[in-house]
């Protein structure tokens, strides 16, 4: 896709990941949409980069609800959405609280779902489009501390890979972003938990786990939608891991891949 003067919304854009999306869409010449709660950060960057802001609460169903639609309605259509706001866990599950597991859920995963409803018929419609979501190594790998953080991941990831099985032939494009440690200030609240602290030690140790900075996942994102990738994967070490993570799907993929599904849609 080619994203000058595309319109790039991205949610939990105030900060860390997100901000990077948002920066690198922009040096792309996207017009980007930034979503976040936090209002005063999500301002001040929305006009270092000349786009527009939308204080947003992901885990409020009223919130949510013709979320696409008003920002549409605003700037135009959205071409690319970055579903990347997320929160994590660190506390054993006998520990975390309850409306702690449902913000992560809501975030992680219900979220990107109703937002990805709200936005595909449009994306059909025109022909084109590109949804862009950011899930984790934890999806694909068990980590104490993060248990509800991985299943609300893993939720999301198989979200993704059918959902890439029933755009096909469409014009929209899905790409899933698996990440393990990158440099940010959720990155140290989960490594505060010295269960994870010391199990990610360990995978040091042994030469699977480096850390990656925001940027070079923005910049990586950003080269996935313009090339149409399925998949960003930092570490790089542990693409083997991922690799073999994402095969059940491809081969299902492949099984099934002369299979029109828009032609099945409506059927009983």
């Amino acid at each position: 896709m080619e994203l000058q003067n595309t319109r790039v919304l991205v949610t939990g854009a105030s900060r860390g990941i997100g901000a990077s999306l948002a920066r690198a869409f922009a040096d792309a010449g996207a017009r980007v949409a930034l979503a976040a709660r936090s209002i005063e950060e999500l301002d001040a960057l929305a006009y270092e980069l000349g786009g527009s802001s939308y204080p947003l609460d992901v885990t409020d169903p009223d919130q949510l609800d013709g979320f696409v639609q008003r920002v549409e309605a605003d700037g135009g259509p959205i071409d690319v959405l970055v579903n990347n706001a997320g929160i994590e866990t660190q506390d054993f599950v006998e520990d975390i609280d309850e409306d702690h597991l449902t913000q992560v859920v809501a975030t992680n995963l219900l979220a990107p779902l109703r937002l990805t409803r709200q936005a595909l018929p449009g994306m059909i419609r025109r022909g084109q489009g590109h949804l862009l979501y950011t899930s984790s190594l934890a999806a694909i790998t068990p980590a104490p501390g993060l248990a509800p953080y991985g299943a609300s991941k893993a939720g999301l990831t198989r979200f993704t890979e059918s959902l890439r099985m029933e755009v096909k032939n469409t014009g929209v494009h899905v790409t899933t972003m698996h990440l393990g440690p990158v440099d940010t200030d959720m990155w140290d609240r989960v490594i505060s938990n010295p269960a994870f602290d010391a199990a990610q030690r360990r995978l040091r140790q042994l030469h699977m786990l480096a850390n990656v900075s925001p940027d070079k996942v923005a910049s990586d994102a950003v080269e996935a939608v313009r090339k149409e990738k399925r998949e960003v994967r930092h570490p790089k070490r542990l693409w083997v891991t991922m690799a073999l993570a994402a095969l059940p799907g491809r081969i299902t993929e492949f099984l099934v891949g002369g299979v029109d599904y828009r032609l099945h849609k409506n059927r009983p």
